[in-house]
């Protein structure tokens, strides 16, 4: 999934793997307009996205998979071809890779019944104070982000002996349980306000969902603690340094970077 802000980069890459037998889609996501803080008026003046209205826009965050998945029909395409569920993870976290023994799981669950929506979980450090943890509210999983914790319970939430897991991203949803919430319009996210500053000064507010708080309109979520390696984030240059070091070597099976075990998980590099 793209924004517009990707869409053109990411279908220049792709061009170079048009040779091999794995097909790649592509959709994009919404386009919402930035709202003025003062006025709560859109800052748009129009629906053009160039010039001055370039920096009018954004995508609504990942929460938006949902519609743009379906309204892409991609949705149906998948299902049309027998297709039950999807893995989903951030493009940025390259341990997410598809895991045979949860979709196992998922195929032939111990009880009978299927989940329609699995969120895998792994263990807080310090590092990780900010991410999500799941939380058990009126019989239903539910998503908690830092930014809907009330100030005064910031420290609570960041503790690592209180809330010891967070949400890696990956997650494996069913594909008609998808379409049936889409067409009910059943899909529930906490709306996420997200100020922001825009180059010229002007104060906006961003409205966005996150694509895991979604887990408690799902029937039969589940969420599963994963080894730490299945979380490996690259956001940053340092973070790229890293993985490219000899710290870690490539699981050639995998395709992942594997960290060499006699090697502090945690290492960390400022530049």
């Amino acid at each position: 999934m793209n924004s517009f802000n990707t869409d053109e980069d990411t279908k220049k890459i792709l061009q170079k793997y048009n040779h091999c037998r794995v097909k790649i889609y592509t959709f994009n996501q919404s386009r919402y307009p930035r709202i003025n803080k003062e006025s709560l008026l859109p800052v748009a003046k129009d629906v053009s996205y160039s010039g001055e209205n370039t920096e009018a826009w954004y995508p609504p965050g990942h929460g938006d998979i949902y519609a743009s998945f379906y309204n892409s029909g991609l949705l149906d395409t998948f299902i049309g071809e027998g297709k039950e569920y999807i893995f989903v993870s951030n493009i940025d976290n390259l341990g997410a890779t598809v895991d045979l023994y949860i979709l196992n799981h998922l195929m032939n669950p111990p009880n009978g019944k299927r989940c329609e929506f699995v969120m895998e979980v792994t263990n807080k450090t310090r590092a990780d104070v900010k991410g999500g943890t799941l939380t058990q509210y009126e019989g239903k999983l539910r998503l908690v982000e830092i930014a809907q914790v009330p100030k005064a319970h910031v420290d609570e939430f960041k503790s690592v002996s209180k809330f010891k897991i967070f949400n890696t991203n990956n997650l494996w949803i069913s594909l008609a349980a998808v379409k049936r919430l889409q067409e009910q319009n059943a899909i529930d996210m906490e709306i996420i306000v997200n100020a922001k500053t825009l180059d010229g000064g002007l104060n906006v507010i961003q409205l966005e969902t996150a694509v895991g708080a979604a887990i408690k309109s799902f029937e039969n979520s589940l969420g599963i603690n994963v080894p730490r390696s299945r979380f490996l984030p690259v956001k940053t240059t340092s973070d790229l340094l890293l993985v490219m070091s000899n710290l870690y070597s490539l699981n050639k099976k995998k395709k992942t970077p594997t960290l060499h075990r006699y090697f502090y998980k945690n290492t960390d590099i400022k530049l």
